[in-house]
């Protein structure tokens, strides 16, 4: 099957909402061994992103049924709990590898332009957070480790080579921020890093094409909503903040 071919069926997989359809066909274009284009790279991103965000989903509710009193007294039902969502942590981690190799032996090195580049060592930082959001302790803090330098790498890029209105270096501030928030538990950075986005970028809007400005609003507006929500958390919380 053609490079073509396998788009062709992967927009198709797309709009059917099939989305293991979408990912063996996009699998089958990151093959190809030629650079992703803008359409290939997001393709491929959806069809992971949606297989991995059904996973963490699932593993929340189970984490969230464990620890509620709904087992509790239950020694039988807890361990059907705790089965269901080794299983589940299984399946994601499976998907989060398959991800980061493909990325690390043949998208990131393959990355001809600045987008791309950034584009595919983010997604790198996402999917080392998703695993570290489920290991254990013992290996949670390499993966948050390996999570950050990715982003680190990312950011690094976009600075220099990318607009502060551009939707990947926006999407990219946004995950890094989250990581902080979530991962890290620096609500300070978190803050900060949110901030220094959204003032680097509002001021540039006027600028922007209609296309160019529908693109770079949904992310400001996602770090908007995630400060005003991390700031009312924090004095609810009553946490903190780091020095």
């Amino acid at each position: 099957m053609s490079r073509e071919q396998s788009m062709h069926l992967a927009r198709l997989a797309d709009k059917a909402n099939r989305f293991g359809g979408m990912l063996k066909y996009m699998k089958a274009v990151v093959t190809s061994g030629i650079d992703l284009t803008s359409e290939e790279r997001n393709l491929f991103c959806a069809a992971y992103k949606m297989t991995v965000d059904s996973h963490r989903r699932s593993w929340k509710v189970i984490t969230s049924v464990e620890k509620s009193g709904e087992v509790t007294g239950h020694p039988i039902h807890l361990a059907l709990a705790r089965k269901c969502k080794a299983k589940i942590e299984k399946d994601l981690t499976q998907t989060c590898e398959e991800v980061l190799h493909t990325l690390e032996t043949q998208l990131i090195s393959g990355a001809i332009s600045h987008e791309a580049q950034v584009f595919f060592q983010k997604m790198a930082g996402d999917y080392y957070r998703y695993l570290a959001e489920v290991a254990a302790e013992d290996t949670a803090q390499g993966l948050a480790q390996s999570s950050l330098e990715a982003y680190t790498r990312a950011n690094a890029i976009s600075a220099i080579h990318l607009a502060p209105t551009n939707p990947i270096r926006l999407g990219l501030t946004l995950n890094l921020s989250v990581y902080y928030y979530e991962i890290a538990k620096s609500f300070s950075m978190a803050r900060d890093t949110a901030i220094q986005a959204i003032d680097s970028a509002i001021p540039l809007l006027e600028s922007l094409t209609e296309a160019e400005y529908s693109d770079a609003v949904l992310p400001i507006q996602i770090l908007q909503l995630n400060l005003a929500r991390w700031t009312f958390n924090m004095s609810v919380d009553g946490m903190e903040e780091e020095p």
